[in-house]
């Protein structure tokens, strides 16, 4: 057995496959890390609107922080969990091997193969999801195509590279729009697809040439996992109806569970969750942090720099429309007198109202907003939490660690060893440490007024 013989000396690794970094984190079952590791991988923009990266060398960047993080403790390690970004695409034949680049979900190409995935009620459909894009490159790579065996989600090729088992779960399923709402029948039938497990079960296990390759013992078993979305709202603690979880990272994510699937309007995800009678209803976009990091370009900052600069600047009526990703962002307002200082708080501010659009969307299901809990890029500022809390008005809550994602894949294999008896039961069990931020209502009043401002500027840019 590779589980350690006392389980209170069992360590549980968490992997995190992001749209731009890959980590391994090593937790014991008190929730804290022994060791962790990460590396970037290229993102690769051959034509516009295309986002793609190289497969191989994401699972080499994996099998780098594996090692690093797993360095003598390979024996402990009870089981893997594993999470990542949502939808893209990577295609595999049938022995596994990438066919072509990999596609991320802020990918647009397929933008005109859309409209035949747009009829659901209840959730959106964009470009970037995998059905849409197996549909493009049915059209438009023939020679792919003929070889194709599997389409599956990033987290997922990583695991078959660690199991040799294909196979994905509800909730990254649900995120592509390949489930039937409100059931968890599969809705679009096509023999590209893996077959669906649920996040909580043993996918397989860790074979003898992917031991070899990452130092992790052979026969450790790995759990299907989750979408990251719902990884990290796990990881930082969120369960409760009218809890909120904000990611202000790459994308916006905004998220929060509901007992009853939603009846009214179109959310941007409408997701089973990993635990069977629950749903996490999702808005998101490109118009987070992403922005921030464009903006740091631009000036040759760095994030703790323009955020303290940022934070000695008074609200000014300088607006920022975050659609930079979208090729459609904007400054309003900007004048002559303005700085660069100046220009870091717009940013900072119009990001958080891009959050508050999506908070105030996902009210219409879940009621009110009682609390909100923030990770992601933007949670290492404490300017920008401060201005998150203002911005929205209730109290904000920063988990202390920056492995939440992980964390989360984490404790759903700890759920699945049998450790806790439900991911809720978990997440009491192992409450992160908060750092809460409590609404200013002066400042709060002169965001409201900017938010207004905000919304009618936001108005003319996308007419």
């Amino acid at each position: 057995m590779p589980v350690a013989s006392n389980p209170r000396s069992a360590l549980l690794l968490g992997l995190d496959v992001g749209s731009t970094v890959v980590k391994a984190v090593l937790f014991d079952l008190r929730g804290r890390v022994i060791a962790a590791a990460e590396a970037t991988v290229p993102v690769d923009r051959p034509y516009p609107g295309w986002v793609e990266r190289d497969a191989d060398a994401t699972w080499h960047a994996a099998v780098a922080v594996i090692r690093r993080t797993v360095r003598g403790q390979a024996a402990r390690i009870a089981a893997v969990g594993v999470t990542g970004c949502g939808n893209g695409a990577v295609l595999l034949d049938r022995r596994g091997r990438p066919l072509r680049a990999g596609i991320l979900s802020s990918d647009t190409r397929a933008t005109d193969f859309l409209q035949p995935f747009d009829g659901r009620r209840d959730q959106q459909a964009y470009a970037g999801q995998l059905p849409v894009l197996l549909a493009w490159v049915r059209a438009r790579e023939p020679a792919v195509a003929r070889r194709l065996a599997y389409a599956v989600f990033w987290k997922d090729f990583i695991r078959v590279r660690l199991t040799g088992v294909v196979a994905s779960d509800f909730t990254d399923a649900g995120a592509a729009g390949l489930l039937d709402f409100p059931s968890q029948r599969m809705r679009r039938g096509d023999p590209a697809f893996p077959p669906l497990q649920a996040s909580l079960a043993t996918a397989g296990e860790i074979t003898c040439p992917a031991a070899e390759l990452t130092g992790l013992v052979a026969g450790t078993p790995v759990f299907t996992g989750c979408i990251d979305c719902e990884a990290a709202a796990i990881g930082s603690g969120v369960h409760a109806v009218g809890h909120v979880s904000i990611v202000a990272g790459t994308w916006s994510i905004n998220q929060t569970y509901v007992d009853h699937p939603p009846r009214r309007g179109r959310h941007f995800l409408v997701n089973p969750s990993v635990e069977p009678g629950r749903w996490l209803v999702v808005e998101g976009s490109p118009n987070s942090a992403a922005n921030f990091e464009w903006v740091l370009s631009l000036f040759g900052s760095d994030a703790t720099t323009a955020s303290r600069a940022a934070s000695r600047r008074p609200a000014t009526d300088l607006l920022f429309i975050p659609h930079v990703p979208a090729g459609r962002g904007a400054f309003v307002g900007l004048r002559p007198e303005h700085g660069s200082a100046d220009l870091f708080r717009a940013v900072m501010e119009g990001v958080v109202f891009a959050h508050r659009d999506h908070v105030a969307k996902l009210a219409t299901s879940m009621g009110k907003v009682r609390r909100v809990t923030l990770c992601g890029g933007a949670a290492r500022s404490p300017f920008w939490c401060q201005l998150f809390a203002d911005g929205l008005g209730c109290p904000v809550d920063v988990p202390r660690g920056e492995q939440l994602g992980a964390w989360g894949a984490a404790l759903c294999a700890g759920v699945g060893l049998g450790r806790w008896t439900s991911v809720v039961s978990a997440q009491r069990a192992m409450v992160p440490r908060l750092r809460t931020y409590s609404p200013d209502s002066h400042v709060r009043a002169v965001l409201d007024r900017a938010y207004k401002r905000y919304g009618c500027s936001l108005d003319l840019l996308l007419a």
